[in-house]
């Protein structure tokens, strides 16, 4: 039987409560009805803390987390820490409440599963790229039951761990970090939307819980010789005879873009005459980018090998295009159509080909043509600021993951100002005899 302002702020006085399945209730604020601390008392085990709120004929209740009682983890609560959590629980209910009641959100409490279908939702939306990101998720968090199905208020850096803990030990440190920025895109892009009802702290916790791998370099080491370069970009066009391949590849190496700024070029993007290409920016990010198309000069030679894609073609249609094959009987294929390249995935089986006819180790990544671009322009000289300009990221991005290229490079320009402060030698002059007259 719950009774009100029970005795029950220490663990002593907690052991001698009897056991029932009701709270133990008492009021911290707001006076009759308002927020309520209450401490549930099993059978057996440690009680846990329940936080309640009555405001304006709605009532809301809530585990908060364990109490500190005999036996208890490490993420128990003591009294006074359970008093902080539910005032800021209180805080966060009535925002909610107040929310729902003006029309602000929706009425369902926001999940982990919730958030990341509406951030699949509008990744397809966007672009092809999101049934890359929709198969990571689907797979991986979605699959997990118990974390779907928590609510974001509930959400902590700790629950995100046990997920990741929970994850395949084959999969590979740099697909567990694209995995990581999935879910914590999706993530932050919840909270922004229903902040009011959630605590303050979760952007922190989603940060804490989400952080990259520090063992997934692996991607970023791959900087690959200009013989190697032009090794892949070689085998890329003896692989598919129609080219289609071979051009993407060197674009990817001339240019440094990602994959799905090439999927998204046109025919009037390259401009012959000026030898360069227009590349489209990338939807990566939130603010809105001041371009919408970067200038990328190549050379002569990519120029060349990139006209048969533009003869006879219009200016808007996609520059890069593959075949589209269906399965006619076991182990045959019929070409159907030309269509644009959609997703980095439809290249993987080429990719892995192209590696091994050039000699190349087998884990060698397609996105190591991009790190390579930015190396090659940071040794160069260009500033940091134009590699990052003509690679639409950052300089922050830049500094963060190529610094020590960047030293390499900087360490070059700096030595032409080196001042010899050594005494200058000694010239010996000659005697030089005179001619006699």
């Amino acid at each position: 039987m719950a009774t009100e302002k029970a005795a029950f702020d220490t663990p002593a006085k907690r052991a001698k409560l009897a056991a029932n399945r009701n709270p133990y209730w008492s009021g911290i604020s707001g006076g009759r009805g308002g927020l309520s601390l209450g401490y549930r008392k099993p059978t057996r085990g440690v009680g846990s803390w329940v936080a309640k709120i009555v405001i304006a004929g709605a009532r809301v209740e809530e585990r908060i987390a364990p109490a500190d009682d005999a036996g208890a983890g490490p993420d128990a609560l003591p009294y006074p820490q359970a008093i902080a959590a539910a005032l800021s629980w209180g805080r966060q209910q009535y925002a909610g409440i107040e929310a729902r009641q003006t029309g602000d959100v929706v009425a369902t409490a926001p999940t982990v599963r919730s958030a990341i279908e509406a951030y699949i939702s509008e990744r397809e939306a966007k672009s092809a790229s999101g049934a890359d990101a929709k198969s990571r998720l689907g797979k991986h968090v979605l699959s997990d039951e118990r974390f779907a199905e928590l609510k974001l208020s509930k959400l902590t850096a700790a629950s995100i761990r046990r997920w990741r803990d929970g994850l395949p030990n084959t999969l590979r440190p740099s697909t567990i970090n694209r995995l990581l920025n999935d879910l914590r895109a999706a993530l932050n892009a919840a909270v922004e939307r229903q902040r009011r009802e959630l605590p303050a702290h979760i952007l922190g916790d989603i940060k804490s819980g989400t952080k990259a791998l520090p063992s997934a370099t692996e991607a970023r080491r791959q900087v690959l010789s200009d013989a190697d370069v032009r090794g892949l970009a070689d085998a890329a066009f003896a692989l598919d005879e129609t080219g289609d391949f071979g051009r993407l590849v060197l674009l990817a190496a001339s240019t440094g873009a990602r994959f799905s700024q090439l999927a998204a070029l046109t025919v009037a993007d390259v401009q012959v005459d000026r030898l360069r290409v227009m590349l489209p920016v990338s939807k990566k990010g939130r603010g809105v980018k001041q371009a919408a198309r970067i200038a990328v000069p190549v050379g002569d030679d990519v120029v060349s090998r990139l006209k048969p894609a533009l003869n006879g073609r219009r200016g808007h249609e996609p520059l890069l295009m593959r075949w589209h094959s269906r399965q006619t009987g076991p182990f045959k294929w019929e070409r159907v159509d030309r269509q644009a390249w959609k997703t980095a995935s439809e290249a993987l089986r080429l990719w892995s080909a192209a590696v091994a006819s050039a000699g190349l180790p087998a884990g060698t990544v397609m996105y190591a043509l991009r790190h390579t671009s930015i190396v090659r322009g940071l040794r160069c000289g260009l500033p940091v600021r134009l590699v990052a300009a003509l690679h639409d990221t950052s300089t922050a991005m830049i500094e963060k993951h190529y610094a020590a290229f960047i030293v390499d490079a900087t360490e070059e320009l700096a030595r032409r100002a080196i001042m010899t402060l050594a005494p200058a030698a000694l010239v010996q002059l000659q005697v030089v005899e005179e001619d006699a007259a």
